[in-house]
């Protein structure tokens, strides 16, 4: 393991991208400790101070077997700070497709056409070696995405809590795959184990659904439980269809939450 090591840079990220240069290694892969940030100083000149950082690699095997331990905390943290009667006024909207999905086929590209997939399948196949997990990496082209299934004894294991686990290697292998890709030629991956992503979309399905069922039946809005991302563009795609509601989201970082609201409450106040 690297021992911890201190950088310099004009900034706190001028710092990070020296560390990457002198010992490289994608950012992703290091744990970055900020020990002063840079002053201008007085005129900046006088007094002027560079920033400070302390770096370290990232041990991917603690992180990704320790996963569940640290979600339990953060969800009940989440879950305390949950509440039914947060005013509308402090929402805001997130922008939200008009269909959920195009009913078309997907697209299946044979492995040996993209190198990019052959590339996040070794990674992963690295990554899973050094954890010891005995475990087969299957990769495919999806539409323009890098689709990586694990399959192995105990792959479920690398869920974690509300996939969480997935989610952190499949964040790794993109963000090295894409080191050196401008946004606009980004190339997306996509982990998978255990059929977890399909059974995980069904479930927000499902409380999706109930929960747009019982914003219509109380005219009172309902507030889902926080959500990554990923997780809040689905259950908006899903709710954009229904005519008796609609949704928008508050919150920052990990507590961002979805309300869903019913329009016939809306329609009441705009009638007064």
């Amino acid at each position: 393991m690297m021992t911890e090591l201190e950088f310099t840079g004009k900034n706190v990220k001028e710092a990070v991208r020296n560390a990457c240069e002198q010992l490289k290694v994608d950012e992703a892969l290091l744990e970055v400790e900020v020990i002063e940030e840079s002053t201008r100083g007085f005129l900046g000149i006088v007094g002027q101070r560079d920033a400070r950082i302390r770096v370290k690699r990232r041990d991917i095997l603690r992180e990704v077997m320790g996963a569940d331990d640290s979600a339990s905390e953060c969800d009940e943290a989440q879950r305390s700070a949950d509440s039914s009667e947060e005013p509308a006024a402090t929402l805001i909207e997130e922008s939200v497709p008009i269909s959920v999905r195009e009913t078309q086929e997907e697209e299946v590209t044979p492995p040996e056409s993209s190198p990019a997939m052959q590339q996040a399948a070794d990674i992963l196949r690295e990554i899973l070696g050094r954890m010891s997990m005995e475990a087969q990496v299957q990769a495919q082209m999806v539409n323009g995405a890098v689709h990586l299934d694990i399959m192995g004894d105990g792959s479920g294991l690398l869920i974690g809590k509300k996939g969480r686990t997935l989610d952190d290697l499949q964040f790794i292998v993109s963000k090295i795959v894409n080191k050196d890709n401008s946004p606009a030629d980004k190339i997306k991956v996509v982990i998978d184990t255990e059929n977890y992503r399909a059974r995980r979309e069904a479930s927000l399905r499902e409380k999706a659904l109930r929960m747009s069922d019982k914003a219509k039946r109380t005219l009172k809005p309902v507030w889902l439980d926080p959500m990554p991302p990923n997780e809040r563009r689905i259950v908006h795609m899903i709710l954009a269809e229904d005519r008796g509601v609609y949704t928008k989201s508050h919150g920052e970082g990990v507590m961002r939450k979805i309300v869903v609201y019913p329009r016939r409450l809306a329609n009441k106040r705009r009638g007064r």
